[in-house]
């Protein structure tokens, strides 16, 4: 415990660093404890990577220089409901998923001399079997695998398996500078979870305040629970939604 407290120590430095506000850090590093608590993993180094390198990810890095239209490599972020709405559209643009990087960035790739439009779709696994059921479906209408990042996998296929001649790109268009994209949908959830958060911490505070006094047991007691079982239910609500498809308005 004491590693993933040290872990997660470093982490929420490393993203005050960066500049993101002290309140969405405490509900980033609520999140990220809960999904480690949840998945039965004791590593965190195994499922995010070094602190500072999954801060660069979850903050988009240090600002990058505006590429060109022939530009052949740019790394980006997202989160899960607007990820499949971005890899689309820039799929339309010509970028071809090469995989995911160590801090979970889409890797795209564009040749300007043979540039051809992608589509995306993501699917959900929790084990090599299911992962490995999930791609030999796909697989039969043209879609390969190009990354994978926690449960989440990703597919790819020329949009001329869908769209035909429609699918041609005449016209490099240049990516954004920007790295890293977030939702209203991703940002109010951040929100709820430093709500949690700070019930969590006024229950600690009243339980070291009134001590043994038997009167306040019934309300701290409905307090600490609700708190952590309000964080819980959140992140199930996030799977939940995962596996429905929804995405930000």
């Amino acid at each position: 415990m004491s590693e993933q407290n040290d872990y997660f120590g470093d982490l929420a430095g490393k993203l005050r660093a960066s500049g993101m506000p002290r309140s969405e850090v405490a509900a980033t590093v609520n999140e990220l404890s809960g999904y480690l608590a949840e998945s039965g993993s004791a590593d965190p180094y195994e499922e995010f990577g070094a602190p500072e390198d999954f801060a660069a990810r979850l903050t988009g890095g240090r600002a990058a220089e505006e590429p060109g239209a022939e530009a052949e490599t740019w790394k980006w972020t997202a989160d899960i409901y607007t990820d499949r709405k971005h890899l689309n559209h820039y799929g339309d643009q010509g970028w071809e998923v090469q995989g995911l990087d160590r801090i979970g960035r889409f890797v795209c790739r564009r040749d300007p001399a043979a540039a051809m439009r992608w589509e995306y779709r993501r699917e959900s696994a929790n084990n090599a079997a299911e992962r490995e059921s999930v791609t030999a479906g796909l697989a039969p209408d043209g879609w390969e695998p190009c990354g994978q990042w926690m449960f989440f996998m990703y597919f790819k296929r020329p949009k001329a398996a869908s769209a035909g001649p429609a699918a041609g790109l005449d016209e490099l268009v240049a990516p954004p500078a920007k790295q890293l994209f977030l939702s209203n949908t991703y940002r109010g959830k951040l929100k709820q979870m430093v709500a949690a958060a700070v019930v969590s911490g006024t229950v600690t505070a009243a339980a070291i305040h009134y001590g043994g006094d038997p009167v306040a047991y019934p309300a701290l007691i409905g307090a600490a629970v609700a708190a952590p079982v309000g964080l819980a239910l959140g992140w199930q609500r996030i799977k939940r939604e995962v596996a429905q498809g929804v995405e930000d308005a």
